[in-house]
């Protein structure tokens, strides 16, 4: 804050504490003391600079803009969960149906794969079973 004296013509004047008048003026500590404004404070007071009507309607905009992103992010969070939880009550069944038919199918081709390495009887050339232990030898040109 300024302070202001009226000086009478013919009096002269004084300089305080050794500082010119126009260092005093622009001095930093001299404001400090009595009074600081935040940045709140001058923006607050700013809006005396924009009118009542245009004030109303940027507010009432801005209302209306966060009101629908409020709509739209609510719809789309609802919208996800009934996806989603959807998606486990179907999906999730079959995932483990096709996991199952996989490992049935895996295990008849295991089986079939020891059924043809392990033969129950061999039979030689005549047709008859072969004893164990006897290799059957055929001629060539039989």
């Amino acid at each position: 804050m300024v302070k202001l004296e009226e000086i009478a013509e013919g009096q002269e004047i004084q300089e305080e504490e050794g500082l010119s008048d126009a260092a005093s003026n622009y001095s930093s500590d001299s404001g400090a003391s009595e009074y600081e404004e935040s940045i709140l404070e001058r923006l607050w007071a700013l809006r005396d600079m924009i009118h009542q009507d245009t004030r109303e309607s940027i507010s009432n905009n801005v209302t209306r803009v966060w009101s629908y992103g409020m709509r739209s992010a609510s719809f789309l969070g609802n919208t996800l969960w009934v996806l989603t939880t959807s998606a486990i009550i179907l999906v999730l069944p079959l995932a483990i149906e096709l996991e199952r038919e996989q490992a049935i199918m895996h295990m008849e081709n295991e089986q079939k794969a020891l059924m043809n390495q392990q033969p129950t009887h061999a039979y030689n050339s005549s047709g008859q079973p072969q004893q164990p232990g006897r290799a059957s030898f055929i001629p060539p040109g039989y």
